[in-house]
This record gives structure tokens, sequence and C-alpha cells, in this order.
């Protein structure tokens, strides 16, 4: 017993001391009390969890107010040793180095953070002991859903999550990282009662090398490390082999996520030609004479709609730059963790630039571009972005706008129908500004949205065009596709009497993608020395690049048949493009309103490029809704830039 008192004083100086730091930097230097911060209109139930193992780390406070005053912040104990707190924590000591302690603690648990309300001594004595874990009875606080606080949205996701795997000791800073997480799992099989553990067992090893490294510096949890290490390194290579040097690998790239802005995001081609304030070192920038430049493509010119856009652009470049570039593309790339394989060998055959043209590869083209850093990696997608590689899109919300307007003015009925495939941003982007064009034109249009599941299958798409044309559309918009067999391939806007009428469908307007334009710039850049920045030379840790150009770079367009339009419409179209590419409007400005009614953007403001690159929901006008994708769905194009559940 005479070392149980010893160790009380050794607890108690620990715990003065964090009682004086926090009162010399203005805190509250009581153990944080959960009825002091959280009133009971703020809670939308409480559920029981029952007994459970939860991490001691994890346990950061006490459940009254009335308990706070008897510990320092830490959980160490601050009363004098001749009182009877002192006596029982002494005991409690005792007991647990000669037997441990076993009786569990009962505790509630809100945002993933656990209060005592019964068992402080407990957890103040094995906090001391530096123990991990504890048993301890859960009563979980969930908080009313508010859409607008981030912490809470990430802690619904955190339940869905829970509810298919019990786990409670990974937590992430951004939304959508508990739905990446899930797929993972089940993709290793994870989930799997055979499997139980697996999960818990290789977060922990990764976590005792990350810690190791220094990753308790960076502003992110370990759980943000760990699953972008898992997308970049797939378990299948072993997590337990050289995981310390994958670790230090993409460390730049976590310098990144840790950031509060992530991407540098260049919207306009003249970027490339700014000049840097430090004029005299631009020599130290090395220009290329002759590039050697390969395309890596998902897919043939044959068969995809994408590809072929891309290939033109690689000719154009051909016949732009002439003799001092040599390209070479490979097709038919999987779409999966085999493309590393591909894109690494690619890489060995001394290519200066490789461009990367499908979003899917951006994690293979991410490690190939760690292994190989004399390489220029470019990956064609918009949202994700790493130190290692740039990546690259349109706003091709910009056109849609314009088609838009074309067909809200030659609609009859006020009713246009919209087909689409992949609930993502870009798309989503794309449906609204093609609503926002055809009520800038007629107020009463209305955009009846049908998701069709499978572009390949032909029927299917025919069948979604005349259900829009039995609902009274006369107009029907294909977005861009990327399979030339079906019905999808007449991108744009159509009249659905051609459809009623059996005629060949022609095309009113669509918006076209200009590759050959960002190729020819791109290049040149990295050709000249321009590319690189001078913060590169100088070592800083500059953030992530990300190109997003729009009709001002010519990257992307709009095209329609200018026989089959009004005059006055065409002037208007030509009229508002112009607006657009100067700079003198936006597709995306107030006031603006989504489907329910709610004001998104006041007046005289306008939608931020951030918003437009993660929207998750529909303007006033649009009539359809959002579908929900399951996670255990194939699709990489889905598994990366798929909007997330709302609650």
């Amino acid at each position: 017993m005479e070392e149980a008192r010893i160790q009380y004083e050794k607890a108690k100086r620990k715990g003065l001391r964090t009682v004086n730091l926090y009162k010399a930097s203005g805190w509250n230097p009581n153990l944080p009390a959960l009825d002091a911060s959280l009133s009971r209109q703020q809670i939308m139930s409480e559920v029981s969890l029952g007994l459970q193992e939860i991490l001691l780390q994890k346990v950061i406070g006490t459940r009254t107010h009335a308990r706070s005053s008897s510990f320092s912040p830490d959980f160490m104990p601050t009363l004098s040793p001749v009182t009877e707190f002192a006596s029982k924590w002494i005991a409690l000591y005792d007991a647990h180095i000669k037997e441990g302690i076993r009786d569990a603690i009962t505790v509630y648990e809100y945002l993933n953070w656990y209060y005592v309300a019964e068992g402080n001594k407990r957890v103040s004595v094995l906090k001391y002991s530096r123990a991990a874990l504890v048993s301890a009875y859960v009563t979980r606080l969930i908080p009313k859903y508010d859409k607008d606080n981030k912490t809470i949205v990430i802690y619904y996701e955190f339940m869905d999550f829970y509810k298919k795997l019990p786990v409670n000791y990974i937590w992430f800073t951004e939304t959508g990282c508990f739905d990446r997480l899930y797929r993972l799992v089940v993709k290793y099989g994870w989930h799997l009662e055979e499997n139980a553990g697996e999960l818990r067992k290789n977060y922990h090893i990764f976590r005792k090398q990350y810690l190791k490294i220094g990753g308790g510096k960076l502003p992110i949890t370990t759980g943000d490390a760990f699953l972008q290490y898992l997308e970049i390194h797939p378990f299948r290579e072993g997590i337990e082999e050289n995981v310390a040097q994958n670790i230090r690998a993409i460390w730049a790239e976590l310098a990144v996520t840790s950031r509060e802005e992530k991407v540098d995001l260049e919207l306009s081609d003249t970027s490339l030609e700014k000049k840097s304030l430090f004029s005299g070192l631009t020599s130290m920038s090395t220009s290329i004479k002759k590039a050697k430049i390969a395309f890596v493509h998902a897919k043939n010119q044959d068969e995809s709609a994408w590809t072929f856009g891309h290939e033109v652009g690689r000719l154009q470049l051909e016949e732009a730059l002439g003799d001092s570039v040599t390209t070479e593309c490979f097709d038919n790339v999987p779409e999966d963790e085999r493309a590393f394989d591909h894109i690494n060998k690619i890489a060995e055959q001394d290519f200066d630039i490789i461009f990367a043209t499908s979003p899917a590869f951006i994690h293979e083209t991410l490690k190939a571009s760690m292994t190989h850093k004399s390489v220029k990696f470019l990956n064609c997608s918009e949202s994700l972005s790493y130190r290692h590689l740039r990546t690259y899109f349109g706003r091709i919300y910009e056109p849609n706008f314009l088609v838009g307007m074309i067909a809200g003015a030659m609609s009859k009925t006020n009713q246009l129908g919209y087909v689409v495939t992949y609930p993502i941003p870009e798309v989503i982007s794309s449906i609204n500004a093609y609503t926002l064009g055809a009520r800038f034109m007629n107020p009463y249009a209305e955009v009846y949205v049908k998701w069709v599941g499978d572009d390949s299958n032909q029927e299917a798409c025919y069948a979604i065009d005349h259900q829009l044309v039995d609902m009274g559309c006369d107009i029907i918009c294909h977005q861009e596709s990327t399979d030339l067999v079906t019905s999808l391939n007449n991108s744009g806007i159509y009249f659905a009497d051609d459809l009623k009428e059996n005629k060949a469908i022609q095309c009113l307007a669509t918006p076209i993608w200009n590759w050959g334009n960002f190729y020819e710039t791109i290049v040149g850049s990295i050709m000249s020395g321009n590319y690189s920045r001078i913060s590169g030379f100088l070592g800083s840790n500059d953030r992530a690049i990300s190109y997003w150009w729009g009709m001002d770079s010519g990257v992307v367009d709009v095209m329609y048949a200018e026989a089959k339009l009004p005059k006055p419409l065409i002037k208007s179209v030509e009229f508002m493009k112009r607006m657009i590419i100067e700079g003198r409007t936006h597709p995306f400005s107030g006031p603006l309103y989504d489907q329910k009614g709610q004001l998104k953007v006041e007046e005289n403001a306008h939608l931020e490029s951030e918003a437009i690159l993660t929207m998750d929901w529909f303007v006033e006008g649009v009539v359809g809704s959002i579908p929900s994708i399951d996670t255990q769905n194939d699709n990489k194009l889905l598994e990366l830039f798929s909007v997330k559940k709302k609650y």
C-alpha cells in the first residue's frame, strides 16, 4: 500500500503541472464535463451499446460537473493525499497492481468521445498506469442532425459505418471517409466473421509505425492517414512489409491532407504564364528540347467516346509541336489495382510525361509517381489532387448552361428530360447548370432527371427516353458518353419528336471537350520549364495543383446546329458565352435556391469553385433525386467520386 501512496503523490504532481499549464494558457484547468457543454435539447435520443472494450485515450471527461474539479484535464488526481478521494484512489491503484481492475466503468459516448458516469477514479488509475483499454457500459448520445456542422455530419457517417461494423477506434476529419473505408473493408473481407479482428490488427500495425515516424505532429487523425495509405498501397502487398518505408513515401501527401486549403486550383491557362517574383532563379527550371509522352486509356478509341476525345487531343498535340514531341497511347488498362503495374511499366520506358486519362487511375498513378520522380504525371480527374502528380479537368458545367439556354428556349411543353449515369459532382453540377440556363430563358422550365445504371445497355437507355416522352418532355438531353454504341452517344439535346416518329436523332446542341488545347499548353509549359514552381526548387511544402479550365481556355465549349436554331437565340447564347469567358457573369450566380427552396447563394454572389467541385444537391427546377450508391459497388469511378448518403 505504501507504494500506492507514493504513486498517488506522483500522479498528483503530474496533475497539478497540467492544471498550472492550463491556467497559464487561459484554459479551463478542470476535467471536461459533458453536462457543462451539452444541453438536453441538443440530443435526439440515447442508445445503449452494452458492454464494450474502449480505448482509454478516447475517455476525455466526466459526465457531471461535480466530478470535474477532482481531476486535471488529463484525468490525474489533484486533491490532498489525506482526503477520502485520495484513499480510494490509492486502494484502487494497489488493487490494480496486485490483480488488475476488472469492474467495468459506465460512460456516455458523444461524437465518438467518452465521458465517465461511474468509475472516474478507475479511469484515472488506468491512465496513470498507461493502460490501453477499459471495459465499459456505453450509452450513446445521438445529437440532432445538422448538415452545416461538419463534425455531426461525420458522426452520422460513423454511426452508419458502426451498424455494419462495430468499430469505435477510427475517426476521420473529412466527410465520406467512413464510406471509403467500408468499401475497403468489404474488398478485403474484413467484415466477414472468419476475419474478425483483421481491421484492428492492421490498423494498429500501421498506427505504431505512423506515430513512430512522427504522425502525431500532423493535424489529421491516424484514421485519415490509414485510409490514404490503404488506397495508395493495396492490402494485397501486405501491410506488415515495408510499412514504414511506404508511409515515408506518402508523407508529402499526408502533409497536403493536413492543410486547410489542400489544393491550388488553377482556373485558367494563363496561370502557367505567370512569372515568379524570383525571376533571377528561372534559369533553374529545366527545359526539354524533345519530349516523349504517354497517354494511358481505360478503353480504346473505337469503343469509347471519352478515349476518342483524348486521342484527338493527342493528335492535335503532335501536329502543333511537330518533331519536338513523340507520343504513344496505351489502351485497355484496367481501372483497378492492376493499373499500377501497367503505368509502372510504361514509366520505365523513359517517358518524360504521362497522362492518365481515366479518373479511376488516380491512386495507381500516384503510386507510380512516387517511384518515378523524374517523370511528370498528370491524371484526368477533378477534386482529388496530390503533391507527386497534378490533376486536370474542365468546367463542363459552363457549356451545359448554354445548352440549357437553348433547351429552355426551344421547349413548348416546359418539360425537359435529362438522362445521366453516375451521381458524381461533375454530373450534378452539369444538371444544375443546364437547369439554370433553361430557366434563364424560360422561367417555367423543369428538368426531369432519370438515371441509367448501365450506359452500355442500349435498350435500357431507349426505354428511359420513351419514359420521358410519355411524361411530356419535348426535349431530351444526354450527357457526353463514354460508350459509342449506346443511345447516350447522342450527347446533348434533341427533339423528342425524333424519337416518337422513329426519325434519326439529330443533335441541337451539346457541350464538347477540346483536350488538344489543354495538352498543347501543358506540354509547352513543361518543355519550356515554366511548369515547375520556384517553391518546388526551394523545398517548400506547396499545396497540390489541379487544373480546372473553362471555356476561356477552349478546353470546353458548346456546339450547336446553327441551321435549326433561331438567330436571336444564337445571339443570346453567344452573348452569354462571351460574358462567362470574360468573367462578367457566372452560371451559378445568386440568388440561387435548392429544390427545397432554401437559399444557397446570396444575390450579387456566386458559388465558389470548391462548392461546385463537391456539389451534392439539385437547384430549384430539377425534378428528381440523387440516388444512393451501394458501398459494395465495384465501379471505381463511383468509389472515388459518388456523392455521399445524406441523413
